[in-house]
């Protein structure tokens, strides 16, 4: 029975302590792809932009559900300019008037409005799928410059160490200055690829910093993911009628078709009805009252501008919709394409080309200390392992962009 207000307490910790675990801040020196994503829902500012957007075609809604208002008029003649006290002669009118539509116009600005919604909505959609490409690529740009600024570092360190190695020999007799002179222009050479590299590092802070709307934190961003495996692609066969572009393209279609009748019922005529009341005081007990019933004549205007130019919109919109769809089919075929090649060519130099030059470059390294091999086969060396840690880096990082350009395709929220 003694264990009945621990638990309780225990039970009180726990909630009280949800929200402030759940609401601990994202390291942003150890980002993982899941946090850049939940960050890009929450700042960034297309899909912000969207979103308001969106909001303002709710508003769309409202107005068009809107009535015509009446009209309340009041008119006084009789009025006497001399003796303006004299209200013997006065006639007033109140007179109020109700426009009332005729030909279904309301229905029908309401289903364009709805179709114009729902295109929005689906634009937001659209947003966030594009943006979420954006922010992947930018994620593994950002890998790919840490990894080639540490790989130049390192490149340096190591154009350092065999210079002061060289010196050594110089001093000892064992090289000729020449060679010392070209291992220490390599060892420029390599400073600046390292400073070159670290110029690189920044600009892709930058630009995910700013697909984030964290331009002020670009300095400590860092990723914490390793790079994705390089898996085949899945053998889907993508609805692209499901992509959201599509989606709102066929929306905006149907808006179109909408505003064509929308606009054929302006040559409905509306009719406006009214009535009155008059008072004349030059007969105190004749009040009268009246109505009257007004509709338009269509003699100057008869509303085939209007019909005319919907039907442009109309046709505009359905060339719109076959141009979006005839893009969502070719990016899914050239992203396919791309992710397949580019992820084969990122397989063989990481798991063939790495391997070699890492193994040759210490086998010089090893036969120069030794005196068996040249200052140039030392130079050629390092070179070429730099050359080819650089290109699998790049290949990976655009293999990586390539699986999400195909997810963006394909309309899939995570990477294959």
């Amino acid at each position: 029975m003694r264990t009945k207000p621990f638990l309780t307490y225990i039970l009180l910790a726990a909630c009280l302590a949800g929200p402030a675990a759940a609401a601990e801040p994202t390291n942003l020196g150890q980002l993982r792809l899941a946090d850049v994503e939940q960050l890009l829902v929450e700042h960034n500012r297309a899909l912000i932009a969207s979103r308001r957007a969106a909001a303002a075609a709710e508003a769309g809604v409202a107005m068009a559900a809107g009535r015509p208002n009446p009209t309340l008029s009041l008119n006084t003649s009789g009025i006497n300019a001399t003796h303006p006290d004299n209200n013997a002669y006065l006639d007033t009118i109140l007179r109020i008037d109700q426009p009332i539509e005729r030909g279904g116009k309301r229905e029908l600005r309401l289903s364009v409005a709805d179709a114009l919604l729902e295109a929005s909505r689906s634009d937001a959609s659209d947003s966030l799928r594009q943006q979420r490409m954006l922010a992947r690529q930018a994620y593994f740009d950002l890998k790919a410059a840490e990894d080639k600024a540490r790989m130049s570092m390192e490149s340096a360190r190591l154009a350092h160490q065999i210079l002061s190695k060289v010196e050594l020999r110089l001093k000892a007799g064992d090289l000729a200055p020449s060679d010392v002179e070209r291992i220490r222009t390599d060892t420029l050479r390599a400073d600046s690829d390292a400073s070159q590299a670290e110029v690189d590092h920044q600009r892709a802070r930058l630009a995910l910093a700013q697909l984030l709307a964290m331009e002020a934190d670009a300095s400590r961003l860092a990723t914490g993911d390793p790079w994705p495996r390089l898996a085949p692609l899945p053998s889907v066969q993508p609805n692209l009628d499901a992509r959201p572009d599509v989606i709102a393209a066929h929306h905006r279609l149907e808006a179109a078709e909408k505003a064509i009748e929308l606009a054929r019922s302006q040559q409905v005529r509306d009719v406006t009805v009214g009535a009155q009341f008059e008072r004349n005081n030059q007969d105190p007990g004749s009040n009268l009252i009246g109505v009257g019933v007004s509709v338009p004549l269509f003699t100057g205007h008869d509303f085939h501008g209007e019909i005319r130019q919907a039907s442009v919109a109309r046709d505009s919109a359905q060339d719109e919709l076959e141009r979006v769809k005839a893009m969502a089919a070719s990016e899914f075929s050239q992203s396919t394409f791309e992710a397949e090649r580019l992820s084969e060519r990122a397989r063989r130099l990481r798991d063939e080309a790495l391997p070699a030059a890492r193994k040759a470059s210490a086998a010089v390294q090893f036969a120069f200390s030794q005196g068996a091999a040249s200052t140039l086969d030392v130079i050629d060396a390092r070179r070429i392992l730099y050359a080819v840690e650089t290109d699998t880096v790049n290949a990976l990082d655009d293999a990586a962009k390539a699986h999400a350009a195909w997810a963006a395709a394909t309309n899939l929220q995570e990477l294959p």
